[in-house]
């Protein structure tokens, strides 16, 4: 009977094994896909030597693709993500200056019932305790 269980663990770790290397090529491969993505779309915002390490990142993941070793398909992944991240507040930066500057992000004080009218009203307001003399 031990026999039996002792088959049935080690075929469960091996199923889980697999499944795990098919989600890391899954995600290697999603990876390149969104950053291939994004690299067509916001390509010209970079610099050439950024764009340049995004590339080299993708060509890495992929040549990891072709292999067995998940270790070395998620470390590949891993570099990829990092570059990403690197290379975000460069993009982050480039948006911003096409957009300009933000409506009501340094202008004047608005005015209204949260602005400056409310101010001139809470000079005619007194500050006061209630005390009861009964007690």
């Amino acid at each position: 009977m031990w026999f039996a269980t002792l088959i049935a663990l080690a075929c469960a770790i091996r199923a889980w094994r697999r499944v795990r290397k098919i989600e890391a090529r899954n995600e290697a491969d999603n990876t390149v896909y969104r950053s291939e993505k994004l690299l067509k779309e916001n390509g010209d915002k970079l610099s050439g030597d950024n764009k340049g390490k995004i590339e080299k990142a993708i060509a890495e993941v992929k040549e990891a693709l072709k292999g067995t070793d998940t270790a070395a398909l998620k470390s590949a992944s891993e570099r990829l993500n990092e570059a990403w991240q690197g290379i975000s507040a460069e993009l982050y930066k480039a948006a911003q200056q096409q957009a300009g500057p933000q409506p009501g992000a340094a202008g004047p004080e608005p005015q209204g019932p949260s602005g400056g009218e409310s101010k001139d009203k809470d000079k005619d307001v007194i500050d006061a305790e209630v005390v009861d003399d009964k007690k």
